[in-house]
């Protein structure tokens, strides 16, 4: 039987799992907050800043997963264009 259990039949670390689904809950809902702190300080440009924020977001998400090499099986060409487009 499957359920409750990984492929090799032993039991998945739940545990972990809920506290990282927590981690990344908490960590969403800090973006918000300290968005709206960032935007409330740029006076006049206010406009950009969900524009700024969304780019952040891209881009460190991009840079993040070159540092943990979650794409290290892409091809050159498809790595030179993600590079160009965080450039």
């Amino acid at each position: 039987q499957w359920l409750g259990r990984t492929a090799e039949g032993a039991r998945p670390p739940l545990l972990c799992n809920y506290a990282l689904s927590a981690l990344a809950g908490v960590t969403w809902y800090f973006q918000f907050f300290f968005y709206t702190m960032g935007e409330s300080q740029m006076g006049r440009l206010g406009f950009s800043s969900w524009t700024l924020h969304m780019a952040s977001i891209i881009i460190f998400g991009t840079l993040w997963g070159f540092a943990f090499r979650e794409w290290k099986d892409a091809g050159a060409r498809i790595k030179a264009v993600v590079w160009a487009g965080v450039a």
